[in-house]
């Protein structure tokens, strides 16, 4: 689980720190930062699959524009987390940092990125801040893990290699044995999830050309959904009862897949009356992926063995605030099945949090940047009895 991460010069932050428990809640005004600080957040996931040109379109849309416009600092930007992960019967802590070099061009959108430097480090058992991989402007080397733990090796042997420094080391890692701790960072980083859900999206049919995981947006919804009819029935049948809060008249959902490229979904009622996503409400759609993502993180974390990161931007959209408090409650605080993270603006699901006060994070507007605190958890607990926590935040007391 990420316990710590640190960003420097992106979009409006400037040297952030983050520090996450189990369930989060980011609040603050509109421009404020929020959605920097998740697209900071998914830009650093994606790194650890896909180049660095890539994963900037990927979170931000653009590859141009990273930086905080404001400063006249150099045009590098530094991002660091902290987090525990557990390997075989070992508990592992975990520090990767990545330093980013910003060429910038006078053609709008033709800035490019490149390593500078990238370092994973990890303690736990023979290891204390052990560095794993070492990445300078591509020129990487790498801990041969197992000689190391073993003992084999009388010194410990680096691989040495020269990478392309267009995208991380991790990204370019092969599925080695002897660096199975480096493995299983790079594959904690690839779970993490982000969404900021479409209703429109939502109702595609169209079949993504993807790994099958539900897209940011949630336009693949059909397919994901009939993979999990097909693949796990129990699973299924355990989301239609979550729906059922919002929808008591479902049933089941079926299926048409009338050719590769598109599914279509359905719900029927016990009556076998069949209803498309068209004649859904854009809060039930929403409801429906929020809870195939809370209990898909549930199954990652039972099948990987680490708790993955899920990021979903302002969930309570189109949907009645008393149907998202279950779902709230369904997820362990502790984040052992799975570490989430919100933003809202509604003050009904900000009172959801009036006992996870550990969890709530505030950004507000600065000069030049964002700032990023936590509220006195004493200072609320004691106000709470006045005010709700989300008439806290309206009053702007919990500042």
């Amino acid at each position: 689980m990420i316990t710590k991460f640190r960003v420097n010069n992106f979009k409006s932050l400037l040297n952030a720190e983050f520090r996450p428990v189990g369930l989060n809640l980011i609040i603050g005004p509109n421009n404020a930062g929020k959605t920097n600080l998740c697209s900071a957040l998914r830009f650093l996931a994606l790194t650890s699959e896909h180049s660095l040109d890539a994963a900037a379109l990927m979170s931000t849309g653009e590859r141009w524009n990273l930086t905080n416009v404001y400063v006249s600092a150099p045009s590098v930007i530094e991002m660091e987390i902290e987090c525990s992960l557990r390997h075989e019967n070992e508990d592992l802590h975990f520090n990767y940092s990545l330093s980013l070099d910003i060429k910038k061009t006078d053609i709008v959108g033709a800035d490019t990125l490149s390593v500078k430097e990238e370092r994973l480090a990890a303690t736990g058992g023979r290891f204390n801040q052990t560095p794993l991989v070492k990445n300078t402007a591509g020129q990487t080397s790498m801990l041969h893990e197992e000689g190391f733990v073993q003992q084999r090796l009388n010194t410990p042997y680096h691989a040495q290699a020269k990478v392309a420094a267009n995208a991380t080391m991790l990204s370019q890692l092969f599925e080695l044995e002897n660096n199975p701790r480096a493995i299983l960072f790079r594959n904690y980083l690839r779970s993490w999830a982000y969404y900021n859900l479409s209703p429109d999206a939502l109702r595609l049919p169209d079949v993504a050309k993807d790994d099958g995981t539900l897209l940011h947006n949630g336009a693949n919804l059909s397919r994901a959904l009939y993979a999990l009819h097909n693949e796990k029935p129990r699973l299924e049948r355990k989301l239609i009862d979550f729906i059922k809060q919002v929808e008591p008249k479902l049933d089941l959902f079926s299926f048409l897949s009338p050719d590769p490229e598109h599914v279509h979904l359905f719900f029927e009622d016990d009556k076998e009356h069949r209803f498309s996503t068209k004649s859904i409400s854009d809060g039930t759609l929403r409801f429906l992926a929020i809870a195939y993502v809370v209990l898909m993180s549930e199954q990652i974390a039972t099948l990987t063995g680490f708790p993955p990161l899920t990021l979903i931007e302002e969930p309570e959209n189109g949907l009645y605030i008393g149907q998202l408090k279950p779902l709230i409650q369904h997820i362990d605080p502790s984040g052992s099945s799975g570490q989430f993270i919100f933003t809202s603006h509604s003050p009904y699901f900000i009172d959801l949090f009036d006992n996870n006060l550990a969890g709530v994070h505030l950004v507000k507007r600065g000069s030049p940047s964002s700032i990023l605190t936590q509220p006195n958890q004493d200072k609320i607990s004691r106000l709470l009895g006045d005010m709700s926590l989300g008439e806290l935040h309206f009053r702007e007391l919990l500042a």
